[in-house]
């Protein structure tokens, strides 16, 4: 078969509620939305809006996505993730929170000698 036969282009051909699939110059991949979250958060009008690089290199222009298709085969070798924002603000907010410095506890102490957290106050309601 000569290289001029060969399709040169990317779709998306199937979206389930698990992922996506797509075909890539001829070869089809699977993305599951458990390695990729924002292929998921992709709205309809842009998820079938791919395109081709080259060199197995796809893009969502409109998403701003790049992908290759070494990632798309094996996922479990490209462990580093992105996440959307709000799970990433929760993973950092945890992060943060269990931070233990000398600085933090002699806060905590002089905290707990005023009577630790003033309790929040009402604000009445305006009828």
């Amino acid at each position: 078969m000569s290289g001029t036969a060969a399709k040169n282009n990317a779709e998306v051909t199937m979206v389930t509620s698990e992922g996506l699939y797509l075909v890539v110059e001829n070869n089809g991949y699977f993305a599951a939305f458990a390695d990729f979250p924002y292929l998921a958060a992709l709205p309809s009008n842009q998820v079938f809006k791919v395109e081709y690089c080259g060199h197995g290199h796809i893009r969502w222009d409109d998403a701003d996505i790049d992908l290759h298709t070494k990632i798309l085969a094996h996922p479990e070798n490209y462990p580093l993730r992105m996440q959307t924002v709000a799970a990433a603000a929760a993973q950092l907010g945890i992060r943060g929170g269990s931070v233990k410095s000398a600085r933090k506890a002699i806060s905590s102490r002089t905290n707990g000698l005023r009577g630790g957290r003033p309790p929040k106050t009402k604000i009445p309601a305006l009828v």
